[in-house]
């Protein structure tokens, strides 16, 4: 496996981009009397290395801790029953919390010793950005791969009402030692 230097701020920027972008999208929709005080839409911007995962918002800590326990159940118990999983690299979208845990069991079949190491994040209202290296081994390939990820989260109360996975597919695929138009078996 290729040694490689990740980059905490360069993730957390592009993830930011994308939720400054999603709260934009939600227009005058929002009453002014449900909007937080500016001390409270103040975003803290974390990411260092040595104590990156002690500084990921909790929601955050868990969806990276429920990655990598094995059993599918706990991812989908942190989203909401109408909750909708984007894979942005492969375009996959997954509803419902059964759609979760259709997409983790998938996802372990395809990628064994599947982890997410949280080394970043922050959150801003209803949204958290978790950055973090995604690793794991495809059934087949000659090496196992790690790979930057940035993960953004919508909350609605404790849950998660949507997620967006953005990582790069042909890295994975490079990593692995597997032709980039690889496909699994199968599709």
């Amino acid at each position: 496996m290729r040694m490689r230097r990740f980059v905490p701020g360069l993730a957390v920027g592009v993830a930011a981009a994308a939720l400054i972008a999603g709260t934009a999208g939600a227009g005058s929709a929002a009453s002014s009397e449900a909007s937080p005080k500016p001390q409270a839409r103040t975003q803290q911007l974390v990411g260092a290395p040595e104590h990156g995962e002690e500084r990921v918002p909790a929601v955050g800590r868990r969806w990276a801790a429920a990655w990598t326990t094995g059993d599918t159940r706990d991812l989908a118990r942190l989203y909401t029953r109408d909750a909708v999983y984007t894979d942005r690299a492969l375009n996959l979208v997954f509803r419902g919390s059964k759609g979760v845990e259709e997409w983790e069991t998938g996802s372990r079949q395809l990628i064994g010793n599947l982890k997410f190491e949280a080394t970043g994040g922050f959150r801003g209202g209803d949204g958290v950005v978790v950055e973090g290296v995604f690793s794991g081994h495809i059934v087949g390939a000659p090496r196992p791969f790690a790979v930057p990820l940035v993960t953004v989260l919508r909350l609605r109360g404790n849950l998660i009402q949507s997620s967006n996975d953005y990582y790069n597919r042909g890295e994975i695929l490079s990593e692995s030692g597997l032709p980039a138009d690889w496909t699994p078996p199968g599709s």
